[in-house]
């Protein structure tokens, strides 16, 4: 086939969406179908054409109407000639299917394209209405309405876990989708969990994201200091990423008097963050909401158990009491309570990280991609909706 993936980030920015589509993209052309990512150009410095790790990107300015006078302008000016410009891109490539990979602007270029086109669109959700940390989709009409043009269209809609399908029906007003929707869990790269552990002068408790308000990292922050002073708790608490909350939560481990017992590194690269993981006792994710939580499988493919808040599709992957433990969100004490179970047990991390592995490699790139080509052969018409490849997990799928 040849697909053509409309990625809301792509490199060199770094977060799950711009992951995904790199190993996708990967996996797909390993079994020799071709692929393009077309995402937006920002910074506009940029190339508007690179190969990356063989992987043909295109930057275009996706621009959305709605912050100013002048991005109003703008987009008027230029939305005709960048809706031409990806029909060419499409076209010259031989696309097939078009896939939308969280919805943003990217979105909006993508269903237009997909309409002039006559190809078929898919849709992949990963929590745009809960996990944005700008709140776009609270503020921006153009967001919603690309948002409810794409679902609308989409002859097939997938999303990460179940939780954000569910919370896109209920958004799309109460409509399901029916033989559309359909989950497909986002993937690790198990092979990748075999690395030498990042060096600490003392066992560390790992967290990683980013730095805001839905990771709920100042949760973690006041459980830990409620643990510090237990002789028996001697393990440091080192806190990976960046973001708009970094400050403030330097700030306040300082305020917590956790002196040298929290390490914050700043961002990290994908080897570093997988030395993190393979260093770890244990890792903890202590989100107020989460579509997903990609590194809770990360951590888990290193053998590590898992503390997590009981939020959005956490559940679907860490099981409580068999690869990890599971709390309720914005409860600090029920979250030191987990955390000093795990941290004095090593018997019990043992086995939890014994199960977290075994699990893990159900979500395999290779066995995500297969499920994402079986959708593409659907829309295409190759292949009956009846029929679909073994799933990873158990989950409620019709058409995709």
């Amino acid at each position: 086939m040849r697909i053509a993936v409309f990625a809301s980030a792509f490199h060199p920015h770094v977060g799950g969406v711009e992951e995904l589509c790199r190993q996708l993209a990967l996996e797909y052309r390993r079994q020799d179908h071709a692929v393009v990512i077309l995402t937006n150009r920002w910074p506009r410095s940029l190339p508007d054409h690179e190969v990356i790790d063989g992987i043909v990107v295109r930057r275009l300015a996706f621009r959305a109407p709605d912050a100013g006078l002048k991005s109003q302008i703008t987009y008027h000016l230029t939305q005709g000639w960048v809706v031409d410009e990806v029909c060419r891109i499409l076209t010259a490539a031989g696309t097939e299917v078009i896939h939308v990979q969280c919805v943003g602007a990217n979105g909006y270029y993508a269903s237009i394209a997909a309409e002039q086109l006559s190809l078929p669109l898919v849709v992949t959700l990963q929590g745009e209405l809960s996990m944005d940390a700008t709140g776009l989709f609270e503020r921006s009409a153009f967001a919603r309405s690309t948002l409810r043009k794409c679902l609308r269209d989409a002859d097939a809609v997938t999303a990460c876990s179940r939780q954000t399908l569910g919370e896109a029906e209920r958004w799309f007003g109460g409509e399901l989708f029916g033989d559309r929707g359909s989950v497909i869990y986002n993937g690790i790269a198990i092979e990748d969990a075999k690395t030498a552990p990042f060096s600490h002068h003392r066992p560390y408790v790992l967290a990683i994201g980013r730095h805001v308000p839905q990771k709920g990292f100042d949760l973690l922050l006041r459980a830990f200091a409620r643990l510090v002073a237990d002789p028996g708790i001697n393990q440091d608490l080192i806190l990976a990423g960046d973001g708009t909350e970094h400050a403030s939560l330097v700030a306040l481990a300082h305020e917590l008097s956790l002196g040298d017992r929290v390490r914050f590194t700043g961002r990290v690269d994908h080897a570093t963050a997988m030395k993190l993981f393979a260093g770890c006792l244990f890792f903890v994710l202590p989100s107020r909401h989460e579509p997903f939580g990609i590194v809770n499988l990360e951590a888990m493919a290193a053998g590590k158990a898992v503390v997590a808040t009981r939020v959005g599709g956490v559940p679907e992957i860490v099981h409580d009491n068999v690869n990890g433990l599971l709390v309720p969100p914005e409860d600090e004490t029920r979250l030191a309570q987990a955390i000093s179970t795990l941290a004095g047990s090593e018997t019990l991390r043992e086995s939890m990280g014994t199960a977290a592995a075994q699990h893990a490699r159900r979500f395999e790139w290779s066995k995500i991609a297969a499920e994402y080509l079986h959708c593409y052969e659907q829309v295409l018409g190759r292949a009956p909706v009846s029929k679909a490849p073994d799933r990873p997990v158990d989950v409620e799928t019709s058409r995709c």
